[in-house]
């Protein structure tokens, strides 16, 4: 009594040779126009999918089967290969051009140095309300009023 496994081994080996048991055949990736050729093959010769796998060395005659069910049921475009596997979460970054690697006009350069002194002015006004007022309620808790 064979199993399956077995007996795919036995074929493999009778229709080959040795040397095809130590090739990995599985998960081979295949063009569309080659997908095409083969099932035009196996119409014109009329052969059975083992026969016609066994001709092309594919793994397993269940990809042509499938193919050709493929191809009935949405035409050349179905043979296309489609992304497998999880997607991606993370976003791939397009290449842009950023703002700093461009070179400033004159004008541009002026207003950005005025808005740099703005900022620094309106920094040092926040760091001096903030002073302030941690030392209005240090001086106010230490003398309570009378």
């Amino acid at each position: 009594m064979c199993t399956p496994k077995i007996e795919k081994w036995v074929n493999r080996y009778l229709d080959f040779g040795p040397e095809e048991l130590d090739k990995k055949l599985l998960n081979k990736v295949y063009t569309r126009d080659f997908k095409v050729s083969v099932l035009r093959f196996r119409q014109e010769n009329k052969l059975s999918y083992r026969e016609t796998a066994n001709h092309f060395k594919i793994s397993k005659k269940a990809k042509i089967k499938n193919r050709q069910r493929k191809y009935d049921e949405e035409g050349i475009l179905g043979l296309d290969n489609k992304k497998r596997g999880r997607p991606s979460k993370m976003k791939r970054k397009q290449p842009s051009i950023k703002q700093n690697d461009l070179p400033l006009k004159e004008s541009e350069r002026e207003e950005l140095e005025r808005l740099r002194d703005e900022n620094e002015m309106l920094k040092a006004g926040i760091a001096y309300q903030k002073k302030l007022q941690s030392l209005t309620q240090h001086y106010g808790n230490k003398h309570p009023k009378k």
